[in-house]
């Protein structure tokens, strides 16, 4: 198949071989999209099993679970310029986590530069069929082309340009558009891709308007094939809305602000069937106590997140305790609209772990990345100096470090905003395959930021 190279099948995820030099006799963009379409195969659950080693497996026992294989995504995706075979227009290259699990799409979906504030964006999934769901601003290439780093040039120069959605199918290797709407994209941060149990998919996107008690949800059914909207109420009034993620979870929507609280839309499991006449009202609940902050304070996705915990949604934040840095966890209510505490780390006793010692980092707060996805504790993981490290909360304990190969953004950018959870798809047999280590897929959301 193409430029696939049979040495690196010796690690078992890195079923494809990206490559990121500029060398002369490097990959063409031809090879890296043919290899990278090898790495979701319809049996691709079933035969990671059989590949991963019981070493491995103890490794990486935070993440490699009987019933889950969780990746950690990096959301801004690699982008390969040149000719490429027919069909192939994005690929995966999948990494053991906590190391990064990359997205690359051709230039012509992503044909702009980079810059901090308008970069192609893996912008949410919960969906189990292998589909992504991708923001990118449209346009001609500029000249001469541009290298796949991001532009150090002032923000903004080449603002103007129309965002668009794509839908990229992991399995098929095809990227699809979907159909403009009415009104522009507004952020990325306030929409999600769902799956359905059909094998179609919805997408949703909120529009806020600041100064109006009103929003307009937008929706796309794939079943219909065009965006429908509808208004509703917006809690927030005359407070911009921060556009911080999205989460979905039991058949509800969580829209997240993290200088604010989050925007639950309770009747999306009517909505998803399309019942007529659904009266549609969003349920605004605050951050935990004391954790409010002015809309549009800066890099609140360095210090804070909100995901999934299995079914639990959790709010992590970063902040002093009597001068001293401090990480703390709280839990949602769901039915309630409270949070509970569950626990506060000391980056002083983080520091002075064991585990955090033999992974040579120097003492230094490190930005949030996420919130572990099915770990039975109170775990979290965070960036510093390219590296990942998760935490045990609870114990101060550092569980694991690993490099994080995040090329773009660069360093210093890396934050809760541009990795999240990802579970990785089940083959179309997998309900023959259970006995055998697959899982079969279920309704359960992840974290989108």
């Amino acid at each position: 198949r193409g430029g696939t190279k049979r040495e690196h099948q010796t690690d078992p995820l890195l079923v494809s071989t990206l490559r990121f030099s500029s060398k002369p006799n490097s990959e063409t963009p031809t090879q890296i999209l043919l290899s990278l379409s090898l790495s979701l195969s319809p049996a691709m659950s079933e035969a990671v099993d059989e590949q991963i080693s019981a070493g491995k497996q103890a490794k990486h026992k935070h993440w490699w679970t009987r019933n889950r294989k969780w990746m950690i995504m990096a959301c801004v995706p690699h982008v390969v310029r040149g000719d490429r075979p027919r069909g192939f227009d994005c690929g995966i290259k999948l990494k053991i986590p906590p190391r990064a699990t990359r997205l690359a799409v051709h230039r012509s979906i992503a044909p702009r530069r980079k810059t901090i504030d308008d970069h192609p964006y893996f912008v949410a999934s919960t969906d189990h069929h292998g589909r992504l769901l991708l923001c990118a601003s449209q346009g001609p290439e500029p000249e001469p082309p541009v290298l796949d780093a991001f532009y150090r040039g002032p923000l903004g120069v080449h603002h103007g340009f129309p965002m668009a959605y794509f839908i990229c199918d992991t399995r098929t290797r095809r990227c699809t558009r979907l159909p403009d709407r009415r009104l522009p994209i507004l952020h990325p941060g306030n929409v999600c891709l769902v799956g359905t149990a059909s094998g179609g998919f919805i997408v949703t996107d909120l529009h806020p308007t600041p100064g109006d008690q009103q929003a307009i949800l937008f929706m796309y059914n794939s079943a219909s094939g065009v965006w429908k909207d509808r208004v509703v109420n917006y809690p927030p009034r005359d407070r911009p809305w921060g556009g911080n993620g999205v989460v979905v979870h039991q058949m509800m929507i969580w829209w997240v602000d993290l200088s604010y609280g989050l925007l639950a839309d309770l009747a999306f499991d009517q909505l998803r069937r399309v019942v007529p006449g659904i009266h549609h009202d969003l349920r605004f609940i605050p951050l935990p106590d004391g954790c409010e902050l002015p809309p549009g304070t800066a890099d609140l996705d360095k210090c804070r997140c909100v995901g999934l915990r299995r079914d639990d949604l959790r709010y992590v934040q970063i902040h002093k305790r009597d001068g001293d840095p401090a990480v703390s966890m709280w839990t949602l209510d769901q039915l309630a609209g409270t949070w509970s505490f569950d626990c506060e780390a000391s980056f002083k006793a983080i520091w002075n772990d064991e585990g955090y010692r033999a992974t040579k980092l120097p003492p230094e707060v490190p930005t949030v990345a996420l919130i572990h996805p099915e770990h039975p504790g109170e775990v979290a993981y965070f960036f510093l100096h390219s590296r990942v490290f998760g935490v045990d909360l609870r114990a101060c304990s550092v569980l694991e470090c690993e490099f994080f190969a995040m090329l773009n953004p660069p360093m210093r950018y890396h934050s809760s905003r541009f990795v999240r959870a990802w579970r990785l798809p089940v083959s179309n047999s997998a309900s023959n395959n259970q006995k055998k280590g697959t899982y079969a897929p279920s309704e359960r959301g992840i974290r989108a930021s």
